[in-house]
């Protein structure tokens, strides 16, 4: 594999530095749009009642975009400062684990993916925190597809003539994902199993990094989230071949679902939801579900999110709860058909 990477390292294009001009530009905005002082964020900050936001990922991406649109909106709702605290780092685990330690008084919350929810406790083995024994779920936030893409000098119009190019072709297919064990690594296993084909997974830190290599031609496709990767697709400088949410993103509706290229009952959506320490009163959980709701029902807040291609309906407590449940489940099957183990 090194190898090969290591050819194709030579065939960079001049395009990798224009992608990160237009991925700040656009996060900028949306950090703007989603950072708005609300009169009543102002009010409730001099009050000194605070509630602790903790974003687990660094500032700047799709989550960071979301938590922060909560701050500034529930602040409003709560007649309490939401305070937005970065805490990045091991794939969500640290910031997490933040939440899960605090004390059960729903002063602590968090936003957790589809990865600290589910997946991550489907492939390792000591996990520090389960959801339900540690966990509280209180709100859905909203859901995005991962993108299946290339570059647009690739030679493949769509995913079933990429599939079979990774079919018929002798030497490894590469893919860049996250590390091993993320959404995105476990996606492309799913996607594998379900089209039986072979495609090599190239792990990365961060997805600009991945963003990079597949411009560079190091790479024959990657799978980057819609908010990550709709910049460079609407600059002309990637080409989505397929969303793998079960419906189209709304921000980008010309491009096709995994399902209508050919892989029946296909779905693997991102999503993210509110959570708090396991014991939280359901007073107040019920509280903070309502808030979360009403904050992006507004007309500022669904600006925001179809501006990152984010799909948000509201959920009751008891909506949430059943939804992660169920991904956990349908997710465990999964990685059991991909032959994935916990490591």
């Amino acid at each position: 594999m090194e190898g090969g990477l290591r050819g194709r390292r030579r065939r960079r294009t001049a395009m990798t530095g224009t992608t990160g001009s237009i991925s700040l530009r656009r996060r900028a905005v949306l950090s703007a749009m989603a950072t708005a002082v609300l009169p009543g964020f102002a009010a409730a900050a001099a009050g000194g009642e605070v509630i602790r936001l903790v974003i687990p990922y660094p500032v700047g991406g799709g989550t960071d975009i979301i938590g922060r649109l909560l701050a500034a909106t529930g602040s409003e709702r709560l007649g309490r400062a939401v305070v937005p605290e970065n805490r990045g780092g091991a794939d969500g685990l640290i910031g997490i684990r933040v939440v899960a330690q605090a004390r059960p008084d729903g002063s602590v919350l968090g936003i957790s993916g589809i990865g600290t929810s589910v997946t991550l406790a489907l492939t390792q083995k000591n996990m520090p925190f389960l959801m339900g024994r540690d966990l509280e779920p209180i709100a859905h936030l909203g859901a995005f597809g991962n993108l299946i893409v290339v570059h647009t000098q690739s030679p493949y119009p769509d995913l079933p003539a990429l599939l079979a190019a990774a079919r018929g072709r002798s030497e490894p297919f590469f893919c860049g994902t996250p590390a091993q064990g993320s959404p995105s690594y476990i996606t492309l296993r799913y996607l594998c199993t379900a089209a039986q084909v072979d495609i090599s997974s190239v792990s990365y830190q961060g997805h600009g990094q991945i963003l990079n290599d597949l411009l560079g031609g190091q790479l024959d496709m990657a799978l980057l989230s819609v908010p990550i990767a709709r910049a460079a697709i609407e600059a002309g400088q990637l080409r989505a071949l397929a969303v793998t949410s079960a419906e189209r993103s709304s921000v980008l509706p010309d491009v096709p679902t995994v399902r209508e290229g050919g892989i029946d009952d296909f779905d693997a959506s991102l999503w993210n939801v509110l959570v708090t320490a396991k014991g939280a009163p359901e007073p107040v959980i019920e509280q903070l579900n309502e808030a979360a709701n009403a904050s992006f029902a507004s007309a500022h807040a669904r600006e925001v999110l179809h501006t990152a291609g984010v799909e948000f309906r509201p959920y009751t407590v008891a909506e949430t709860r059943a939804f992660v449940a169920q991904e956990g489940e349908r997710w465990r099957r999964i990685t059991r058909a991909a032959g994935i183990e916990p490591a």
